[in-house]
């Protein structure tokens, strides 16, 4: 279970790769979606809430972190722009996070919402409602599958 959770809590990976992961080596489905979930959902709250105060205290001053910092926020704001153009910038957001694909999930979600100033409150239940429709559709594609292979 601890690899679960590991898988879960990892950026990019996330619920994503913690259900199937949980699922093949037999875990109980509704014990590995609600592992998943939590801890894939819990990144999105010192995310937020923490980020800047990482870039003062840690990030600006170790260069390789800084480098590597700079480069995905470079990425994560072309993904950004994409969503301040939404009339609807929760739902927008709920959804971006609800896509089960790669850089798609609460860690880039988090870090969009942060890059914008969302309304921290709003971005977590956007965030995390996403994730419970990813995670689900993870969920269900796994269950489907393991269903026709036997």
């Amino acid at each position: 279970m601890l690899v679960l959770i590991l898988l879960a809590l990892a950026p990019g990976l996330e619920a994503r790769i913690a259900i199937p992961y949980g699922l093949l080596y037999g875990y109980n489905p509704l014990v590995v979606y609600a592992l998943s979930y939590i801890f894939s959902t819990l990144p999105s709250i010192p995310i937020i809430y923490a980020l800047n105060w990482a870039e003062e205290k840690i990030v600006n001053k170790i260069n390789f972190l800084k480098k590597l910092y700079l480069w995905t926020i470079k990425r994560i704001k072309s993904r950004a722009e994409k969503i301040r153009r939404s009339r609807c910038i929760y739902i927008a957001l709920l959804l971006y996070v609800a896509i089960p694909l790669p850089l798609t999930g609460v860690w880039t979600g988090s870090l969009i919402a942060y890059l914008l100033g969302l309304d921290r409150i709003k971005s977590i239940i956007s965030i995390a409602l996403g994730n419970v429709i990813a995670s689900l559709l993870v969920l269900m594609s796994v269950l489907g599958i393991l269903v026709i292979l036997y």
